[in-house]
């Protein structure tokens, strides 16, 4: 049975496959963190490539088929190019990102956490950016999913991160 659904979604990453195929990872309105499936995406031809790029706001449209979803159409929304103009942001938005990807459960609905991220998207994107907001949103969201009672500082942060993750964080190079 073929369930197809229409959703906004944030792409955190891509693994490329043999052939064609890349696994895209995505924080969708609806589902949550999505592992997709996107047959034929490196083909030259592919309109869908470009739009899939980490940190990009898109609609997309998955299908799912025997417990695995697969991509159909994308539409980008935003590419956030003033943050992939910025060596300073791109490592602030990767560090989220990465984080974000590796603490949220899959295939749970998390609508706080989709709109907390856009907004650091957004916030990101249009304003001078600190350390100190970086850390803001991330107590945000680790409040939020319950790993938290209270705000830490940014390396009590890290550490904790990684202690949930069980995985080294890669360094934030500002």
């Amino acid at each position: 049975m073929s369930r197809v659904l229409k959703t906004e979604a944030i792409v955190f990453k891509k693994n490329s496959l043999l052939n064609k195929d890349v696994i895209i990872t995505f924080l969708t309105q609806e589902l949550g963190k999505v592992r997709v499936l996107a047959k034929g995406i490196k083909k030259i031809t592919s309109r869908r490539l470009p739009h899939v790029q980490t940190g990009n706001l898109l609609k997309i449209v998955i299908h799912k088929n025997n417990d695995r979803f697969f991509l159909s159409e994308t539409q980008l929304i935003s590419s956030f190019s003033q943050i992939k103009n910025d060596p300073t942001k791109i490592n602030y938005l990767y560090y989220f990102l990465f984080v974000l990807e590796k603490i949220l459960p899959e295939d749970q609905k998390e609508d706080l956490i989709y709109v907390i991220t856009k907004h650091y998207l957004v916030d990101l994107a249009k304003n001078i950016f600190t350390k100190d907001k970086l850390v803001s949103y991330l107590n945000k969201v680790l409040i939020k999913l319950g790993y938290l009672h209270k705000g830490r500082s940014f390396n009590e942060l890290n550490f904790f991160i990684q202690e949930i993750i069980n995985e080294k964080i890669p360094p934030l190079i500002i």
